[in-house]
């Protein structure tokens, strides 16, 4: 075997392993994924069953320079 030869060899090699590691790490991130979407899928189901008995939370930051009854005031108008 000439040296071009074992270049090229040993090139085919390293590519066919850091192809195949490749592979490796696209099954197993395909996985995780399919993992994600079934539990997503499951949360959504759920979610629709129990639309009825859940509470919405809103959280609010404001910033402004008004006495707190105006701001209470605003916030009660909010929630009609």
């Amino acid at each position: 075997m000439s040296g071009e030869e074992r270049g090229r060899t040993s090139y085919i090699d390293l590519l066919i392993s850091t192809l195949m590691e490749h592979e490796k790490n696209l099954d197993t991130l395909l996985e995780k994924l399919e993992k994600i979407v079934k539990d997503l899928s499951t949360a959504r189901e759920a979610s629709n069953t129990d639309s009825e008995i859940s509470n919405t939370l809103i959280y609010m930051k404001i910033k402004v320079d008004r006495p707190i009854d105006d701001i209470l005031k605003i916030i009660e108008s909010l929630k009609e």
